[in-house]
Formats: structure tokens, sequence, C-alpha cells
């Protein structure tokens, strides 16, 4: 059962700084036993991630207003979807209501901590499960942060480009998360370096150069991160095969058929390497993004 009905008007307190009746400067945030800021603090950390910049775009996504404890918190079982989103109370019901969804049609749909969206990062995630575990969701947004600052040479501009490819969106989206990271103690936002991209085709956000700018930002970033995710998803499934296979009879022969299976597996990404041009990936990408726009990526 969803507990609250949200919609970007109603967010806007995060990016005023102001709550019902209370200045937000003044209140305190609840990071005690949240799973999403948990998750945020640890990966920026070990990312190399301006402290509090990860927390602050997870509020701006999810941010949820506690009226008795009088406190603003990031809600893991976030979704989204026709620009209206709702908190559910469990990761069970979040998923039925992702469900619910793609039996109705919709699959334009951000969940999680991070509000990842299904239909434009298609491959981010193994299952439904994943999508919506904070952990998993925390750490897929931040492979795409940091392919965004790696495009964009600046940490304003990947939060803004981490939003959308729009500049009528992603200007607005970015002062309220610099809003939000100040007040979670983020600091002066010169310390985060240049506001904007040194790319000159930010120069001019209306730009049709502009809006290519930031369109492949986000494909290479998405790419990258997508494949880190699968990388990694693929790294704990074989790593859990060897663990069940040191614990049974055919420990040897089960060591000797991961290994071979390792190196066919790297033969063949030499091979692949060999056979296909940049061009024609990229082609290949292009064609496989745009079928996985229209599709459940986890199958119905």
């Amino acid at each position: 059962m969803a507990v609250k009905l949200f919609g970007l008007a109603a967010l806007g307190w995060l990016g005023a700084g102001l709550l019902p009746g209370t200045a937000y400067a003044k209140q305190v945030i609840d990071f005690k036993e949240n799973s999403c800021h948990i998750q945020t603090e640890k990966a920026e950390r070990k990312n190399g991630i301006p402290r509090h910049l990860l927390t602050a775009i997870s509020l701006a996504e999810t941010g949820r207003w506690s009226p008795g404890k009088r406190e603003v918190f990031a809600w893991p079982w976030t979704v989204t979807a026709k620009g209206k989103g709702l908190y559910f109370k469990s990761k069970t019901e979040a998923i039925a209501a992702v469900q619910r969804l793609w039996k109705s049609g919709i699959t334009n749909i951000d969940v999680g901590c991070m509000q990842i969206n299904l239909r434009y990062h298609p491959r981010a995630f193994a299952n439904l499960g994943d999508a919506l575990d904070p952990t998993a969701n925390v750490a897929y947004a931040t492979k795409f942060l940091k392919g965004l600052h790696g495009q964009t040479q600046s940490w304003p501009q990947a939060a803004a480009n981490y939003h959308s490819s729009n500049p009528m969106r992603n200007i607005p989206y970015k002062d309220k998360v610099l809003s939000i990271w100040q007040r979670v103690g983020g600091g002066n936002p010169n310390n985060l370096g240049p506001a904007q991209s040194p790319d000159p085709a930010y120069l001019d956000p209306e730009s049709r150069l502009s809006r290519m700018a930031l369109l492949n930002s986000r494909f290479r970033a998405r790419l990258n991160a997508e494949r880190g995710a699968s990388k990694q998803a693929r790294s704990l499934s074989e790593l859990d095969a060897w663990r069940r296979g040191r614990m049974g009879p055919n420990y040897q022969a089960h060591t000797a058929a991961l290994r071979r299976a390792n190196a066919v597996r790297k033969q063949r990404q030499e091979l692949e390497k060999g056979k296909i041009s940049f061009a024609a990936k990229r082609r290949a990408q292009l064609q496989a993004w745009r079928r996985d726009r229209s599709a459940n990526p986890f199958g119905r």
C-alpha cells in the first residue's frame, strides 16, 4: 500500500529550501537507519565522488518528509511513472506496483533510491529485485554519475545530465541538487569544481550542439555503467558457484572447468574486438537501445 503521493511540484521544497511551516535549513536530516544514505555515503567514499553529492541526488529524487519526526530522508522503495511517484512500505509492494504498470503498458518507470529509469537503462539490473535493492541501485547510479563526470569534467554538470538530456530540465535540476547538497553539509558549490562542462558545446544550452553533447554524454555513460553492472553480476554469480564447488567433492574438476570457461570467454572477447568495427558496434548498440526502450527489460 502506498503511503504518500508526490510529483515534481510537491518536491519543490527540496529546491526552494522550504517545508510546510519549517525552514529546510533548520530541520534535521534523518540518516540513521536509512539504507539509501548508507549506500550513497559508502559509494561516495569508495569512488571519489564529492561528499554528499550522491546523497543530494537521492534526496532530490526520492526525498520524503516525515511530519512526526520532522525529518527528510530518501526512500528506497519509490516508484515513479507518468510524472507521479509513490512511496511503498516494502520492496515487495514496490515490485508488485512495477509489475502492474508493465501489465498496463507503461514502461517509462523510475525506481529505487536513485530513481533509475527501467526503460532508458534496460540492462542496468539482472532483475526487478536488484533494481529495487538499495545497494545495487546506488551502485549503478554511481557508475552512471562517474561516467557523466568523465564526459563533462564537471560534477555539477554531471548531476544535471544525470536527470535529463534536455537543458530546460537539467539546469533547474542541477540548481535543486546543489541547494540540497549545501544544506546537508556539502559547503560551497565552488568546491565541486567548474559549474559547467568546459566543452564548448555547453556554452549555449539550447543549441543543437549542446543537445547532442548531452545525449552523447548520457549514452556513453549509460553503456559504461551497464557494462560494469553486467560484469559485476557475472563475477558475483561465478564467485557464488566457486564457493559452492569448494564445499563439494568435485572441487578440483570445478576449478578446472571455471578456468576453461574464463579462457573461452577471453578468447571470444578478443575475437569480437577483431570482427566488429566501432561503427558497427555503435549501430548495434543504438538498435538494441531502441528495442529495449519499448520493452519490459526483465520479461513479463
